[in-house]
């Protein structure tokens, strides 16, 4: 077994060596186990515990050295770098320092403007080494492939001068969650250009250093738990057959569905008399779950 780092903007896991269907999506800097390979594929472990097989050619191996180097820590409480007073943190933060992608899609360039050559489009969460302080509004990156580009600082995260309250950080899961608002449907998806109903879920809990099951289920051993659903709060999760969604309030929750009627990321309702009502969801409703005491 060896450790190895996504260099594509992003890559499909599958279910087999084969393959022929998709389990889940990962995104350039994330870190995967090997485990073994077959043919072009490798069997991987992604951080958060999901399995599965993928393209070799999507990844490189590291050391252990330089994978404490590309380990993002939520853990500080990130938040977008233009909500934040940069100005105030050290410089060590912006040397060879581990950062996450905060907006849906960003162009990777050469040179630090907007008419320079595009390298490559990275997705929110991706993960990216800071090299130096911003200037005049650009961030000279490392991707994980090793290539060094450039991207407007407002597309990154920054420390926090303080951790955020329980409210701010529903707050900002939801914000998350709403961004994808409008994107496709896609099986096994966690980017704007498709994302599945346990993907929304996911990545705007991982936006905010919460890993939760990558699935439709509560799963001992992540921080989910389930709750009444008499308590349930906004940025709290709701389970059905199959499917998952994160409550909004006031009745309404965005979920992204397969529907053909919808094939995306909506918003829906509890409520029979709102127009957004699904009846075949509220009807079938089986738990609810939050992350919060």
């Amino acid at each position: 077994m060896y450790t190895a780092i996504i260099t594509a903007p992003k890559t499909f896991l599958y279910e087999t060596a084969q393959a022929k269907t998709v389990s889940d999506e990962l995104l350039s800097g994330w870190i995967v186990g090997i485990q073994q390979s077959c043919g072009a594929y490798v069997k991987a472990t992604t951080h958060y515990g999901y399995t599965g097989w993928l393209r070799s050619s999507a990844l490189r191996r590291i050391s252990p050295k330089e994978h404490i180097c590309w380990n993002v820590n939520f853990q500080n409480q990130l938040l977008p770098a233009n909500a934040a007073n940069t100005s105030i943190y050290p410089d060590y933060l912006y040397n060879a320092s581990a950062a996450a992608i905060c907006r849906n899609i960003v162009d990777v360039h050469k040179e630090p403007r907007m008419q320079a050559k595009i390298i490559c489009p990275l997705y929110m969460g991706s993960a990216i080494l800071l090299c130096g302080r911003p200037e005049d509004g650009w961030q000279k990156i490392k991707l994980a492939n090793g290539r060094f580009g450039y991207i407007p600082s407002s597309s990154i995260l920054a420390p926090r001068e303080a951790p955020c309250t329980p409210q701010e950080l529903r707050d900002t899961i939801i914000r998350y969650a709403m961004s994808f608002l409008g994107a496709q449907y896609r099986w096994g998806g966690k980017t704007w250009e498709g994302i599945d109903c346990s993907g929304l879920t996911f990545m705007s809990y991982y936006m905010c250093g919460i890993i939760i099951y990558r699935d439709a289920a509560i799963v001992e051993g992540y921080p989910i738990h389930a709750i009444p659903l008499s308590q349930i709060q906004p940025a709290d999760l709701l389970y059905f057959p199959g499917h998952i969604a994160l409550y909004l309030g006031d009745g309404k929750y965005i979920h992204s569905t397969g529907k053909l009627a919808s094939n995306g990321c909506v918003v829906n309702s509890l409520n029979p008399n709102d127009p957004s009502y699904r009846a075949d969801l509220a009807e079938s409703l089986q738990a609810a779950g939050s992350a919060f005491c």
